[in-house]
C-alpha cells in the first residue's frame, strides 16, 4: 500500500468535524440539567430551614414573618451585585395543617416552596439559550409533642 503523506492527521479533522455537532447539544444539555439540579437542591434546603422556623414560632403570624424573613435574606444575598436587569425571582410557598391546627403540639405541617428561574447557557457572555422552569419542594415536620401551648 502507497500512502500520501498529505493524508496525515485527516483522521482527527474527520472526528473533530463530526463530533463537534454532537457534542454541542449534549453540553447543553448537561448544562441545563446542572443548573435545574441546583436550583431544586436549594429551594429543598431553604424548604427545610423555612419549616423548622415556622413550627418553632409562638404564633402563626410570627411563623409567616420568620419564613419571609429567611426567603427574603436570602434572595438579598443572592442578588448582591447584581443589576437590576438580572434579579432573581423571588419565592411562594404554601403551608397546610392538619385539622387540630398548625402550632398544636404533635400536629403535622406540610411546607410547599416554589421558585420560577430561568435557564441560561452562555456562549462568549451571551445568553444563547432562555427556558423558564419552575423548582419546588414539599418538606413535612411535626410541631414538637412537649411544646407549651401557652
Amino acid at each position: 500500500m502507497n500512502r500520501n503523506s498529505d493524508e496525515s492527521g485527516s483522521a482527527i479533522a474527520e472526528f473533530v468535524l463530526i463530533a463537534t455537532p454532537l457534542f454541542i447539544p449534549a453540553l447543553i444539555f448537561f448544562s441545563s440539567m446542572q443548573q435545574s439540579a441546583k436550583e431544586e437542591m436549594t429551594v429543598s434546603t431553604l424548604a427545610r430551614q423555612s419549616l423548622r422556623a415556622f413550627i418553632t414560632a409562638d404564633n402563626l403570624s410570627l411563623g409567616h414573618q420568620r419564613i419571609r424573613f429567611l426567603l427574603d435574606q436570602y434572595q438579598e444575598i443572592e442578588n448582591k451585585g447584581r443589576n437590576s436587569d438580572d434579579l432573581r425571582p423571588g419565592f411562594t410557598y404554601n403551608i397546610s395543617c392538619q385539622s387540630q391546627g398548625c402550632l398544636k403540639p404533635g400536629s403535622l405541617v406540610e411546607l410547599s416552596l416554589y421558585r420560577s428561574f430561568e435557564i441560561e447557557v452562555h456562549d462568549f457572555g451571551k445568553s444563547v439559550l432562555g427556558e423558564n422552569r419552575k423548582a419546588a419542594a414539599v418538606v413535612r415536620g411535626y410541631v414538637d409533642k412537649w411544646r407549651d401551648e401557652s
